[in-house]
């Protein structure tokens, strides 16, 4: 049997980073490649905003995720070498990895170190699994053409392989349009709110429950959901869009009796991403949309996202993936890290 050690370079050590190092140390590293090989991973570098730690032999996976857990740095982590602070600083200091998985927080002005960390294991000629998805909005053209490989199926409904499941369906149909809830931050809050909550103590539960980030905007905004519309309208449209040609509208209007009224009339609002043809093109929306009842976006539970194309011959294909963590986006983290480097 074919083994092979892959040696990662893990940038950003939050859920989905602390996530991924439990699913390691939980005996990922046995998981075949899609061309049957066994893999044996070994994380070899680590970089949160601390710094940037390694071991050529290797970090155990399962103390760096709980000494993270725990409100640790990286650099505080006993047993490893402080190698400056980024990605650029490791490979610098002659730190030899395989592959850098991009997890860390985005910044959707500059690319901020995600984009940097990216555009440095790629000069250097390695290959890179991205769960962050501001390098992608932002360089789509520099990401997808020549070079090393770029993944990135957890930017688009974590778990749920929404770019490869739409790319098979288009391959012999056309699309009339994308209907795309994969905010699910947004789909749990509006839940609560509509239970009775208020908006205040809905994004309260939602942050106590891991499912919103301490700064909750970026998904109550749109922002998060503009991103996944912009890599999916690229990544299976075609469409060369960038965030600034999404209509954005948030959730943070949205009323209970907004809601109730919409249930009254056989309706649910959920918040979408839309792709539709505009002749030259697609336009691209994200809002709260009233739904029918029966619409399977609508039907979904708190926890859920989702995605629906109607095609001209294909007909109407929808999916949902039920993700209560960030374990699903590892997952999907560890899928694209597999079938890149296998």
């Amino acid at each position: 049997m074919t083994r092979k050690t892959v040696r990662l370079a893990l940038s950003g050590l939050g859920a989905i980073g602390g996530s991924l190092l439990r699913l390691i140390a939980d005996g990922a590293q046995g998981t075949y490649s899609p061309r049957g090989t066994a893999l044996d991973l070994r994380v070899v570098a680590a970089v949160d905003s601390s710094g940037a730690i390694a071991d050529a032999a290797g970090i155990d996976p399962a103390p760096l995720a709980a000494h993270k857990a725990a409100g640790g740095r990286a650099v505080d982590l006993p047993g490893v070498t402080v190698a400056g602070r980024t990605v650029a600083d490791l490979l610098a200091a002659g730190v030899e990895f395989d592959l850098l998985v991009e997890a860390g927080p985005g910044d959707l002005e500059t690319g901020g170190a995600g984009l940097a960390a990216v555009r440095a294991a790629r000069a250097a000629g390695l290959p890179v699994v991205l769960a962050a998805k501001a390098p992608l909005v932002l360089a789509w053209d520099e990401l997808t053409g020549p070079g090393p490989a770029v993944a990135y199926s957890a930017c688009v409904g974590g778990a749920l392989p929404t770019v490869t499941l739409l790319r098979a369906t288009l391959t012999s149909a056309r699309a009339s349009k994308i209907e795309a809830a994969l905010n699910g931050t947004s789909v749990y809050v509006l839940s609560l709110i509509e239970d009775g909550l208020s908006p205040a103590d809905a994004v309260a539960r939602a942050q106590a429950t891991g499912i919103a980030e301490p700064d909750p905007s970026f998904d109550l905004d749109g922002w998060d959901a503009a991103c996944k519309l912009v890599i999916l309208a690229n990544a299976t449209l075609g469409a060369h869009a960038r965030l600034t040609d999404v209509d954005r509208t948030g959730i943070t209007d949205v009323t209970r009796d907004d809601l109730l009224r919409a249930r009254a009339t056989g309706h649910r609002i959920v918040p979408v991403g839309t792709a539709v043809p505009n002749g030259t093109g697609w336009r691209l929306t994200v809002a709260p949309v009233a739904l029918p009842a029966d619409h399977p976006l609508a039907r979904m539970d708190p926890e859920e996202m989702g995605v629906v194309v109607h095609t001209d011959v294909a007909g109407r294909l929808c999916a949902t993936t039920r993700e209560p963590d960030a374990v699903p986006s590892a997952a999907a983290v560890l899928r694209d890290i597999l079938t890149t480097a296998g």
